[in-house]
C-alpha cells in the first residue's frame, strides 16, 4: 500500500468525485418518469451487464474460495443498504443535500477503519484536516436546515444511514483477501441488488408507471455505466492501491460538484455560504493529504 497519492491516482479520484456530484441530479432527472426502486433495478442491470462482458473477456474471476466469498457476500449487503437507503432518501431531499449527506462517510471511515487495519493510523493532521473538509460540507447545508420541512429531514437522515453503508463497504474493501478484484467486488454488489430492488419495486411501487423517455435513458445508462460500473470499480481500486484515509478525504469534493450541478441543471439555490464550504473542503483535503505527523 502507498501513503502517498501520485498525480495520476488525485487526478482519477477528482474525476470520481465529479462523475458522482453528477449522479444525485441523474437520479433525480430519472425519478420523473421512473419508480425509485424500478430506476435502481434498471440500474444494477446496465452495470452488471457491463462487469459481468468485462470480467468473461479479460478473465476475471466471479467465484472464490472460503474467506473471499464471505467478504464479497457482506460488501453486497453494505450496498444494497447504501444504495436502497439513498435512493429512498433523494425522493425525499434536493440533489443537493444529498450529495452532501451520502459523502460525510469519510468521517465514519476515519473513525472506524484503524481498528481493522493497523497502516491506516489515526494522526492529527488527519483528523484536523476531515473535520475541516466536514465543516465546510456542514456549511453548505446549514442555511438551509431551518427552512426544511420535516419529509426533507427524512431524507436527509436516511441518506445519512446510506452513507454509514458506504463506509463499511470500504472497510470490507480494505480488508478484502487481495486476490479479489475490484471488478468482481462490484459486479456482485450490483448483482446481489437486483433481486432486492426488483422485489421492492414489484411491493413497494405497483401501478407506477416505466416511461423510457431520452432522459430516463440517459440517468440509466449514467448511473450503471458511468457512476457505478466504472467509477465504482475505480474506486475500490483506489482504496486498495492507497491509503484509505487520504483517498476518502477527496470524497468530500463530491458535494461541492453535487451543488454545482444541481444548482445548473436544476436550479437549485447557490449561495456564498456554500462557496465557502467549498474552501473549507478544499483545505482539509490539502492537510489530509500533506506530509504525515
Amino acid at each position: 500500500m502507498s501513503d502517498r497519492l501520485d498525480s495520476r491516482a488525485i487526478a482519477l479520484v477528482v474525476l470520481l468525485t465529479a462523475i458522482w456530484g453528477g449522479s444525485y441530479t441523474f437520479v433525480k432527472v430519472g425519478f420523473r418518469d421512473l419508480p425509485v426502486f424500478g430506476s435502481l433495478f434498471l440500474r444494477m442491470v446496465v452495470a452488471s451487464a457491463i462487469l459481468l462482458t468485462y470480467s468473461r473477456w479479460t478473465g476475471i474471476p466471479l467465484w472464490y474460495r472460503g474467506r473471499g466469498n464471505r467478504f464479497l457476500l457482506a460488501g453486497t449487503g453494505a450496498f444494497v443498504w447504501s444504495q436502497a437507503l439513498l435512493y429512498l432518501g433523494l425522493t425525499l431531499t434536493t440533489a443537493g443535500r444529498g450529495s452532501i449527506f451520502f459523502n460525510t462517510q469519510p468521517f465514519f471511515t476515519l473513525a472506524a477503519l484503524p481498528f481493522f487495519v493497523r497502516e491506516e493510523s489515526f494522526t492529527l493532521r488527519k483528523l484536523g484536516g476531515t473535520a475541516l473538509a466536514f465543516a465546510g460540507v456542514v456549511l453548505l447545508f446549514l442555511e438551509k436546515i431551518g427552512a426544511a420541512d420535516r419529509s426533507v429531514l427524512l431524507g436527509d437522515t436516511l441518506v445519512l444511514l446510506a452513507s454509514l453503508g458506504w463506509s463499511a463497504t470500504n472497510i470490507l474493501t480494505k480488508t478484502m483477501p487481495p486476490e479479489v478484484h475490484p471488478a468482481s467486488i462490484i459486479l456482485w454488489s450490483a448483482g446481489g441488488a437486483l433481486p432486492v430492488m426488483w422485489a421492492c419495486t414489484l411491493v413497494l411501487e405497483p401501478g407506477r408507471a416505466w416511461r423510457l423517455t431520452p432522459t430516463a435513458i440517459a440517468s440509466v445508462l449514467y448511473l450503471g455505466g458511468v457512476a457505478a460500473a466504472f467509477s465504482f470499480v475505480a474506486f475500490t481500486w483506489l482504496i486498495r492501491r492507497y491509503a484509505a484515509i487520504k483517498v476518502n478525504a477527496f470524497v468530500f469534493l463530491s458535494p461541492v460538484f453535487g451543488v454545482l450541478i444541481g444548482w445548473a441543471s436544476l436550479g437549485e439555490p447557490l449561495s456564498l455560504a456554500q462557496a465557502a464550504g467549498a474552501l473549507l473542503v478544499g483545505g482539509g483535503i490539502y492537510l489530509v493529504n500533506s506530509r504525515s505527523d
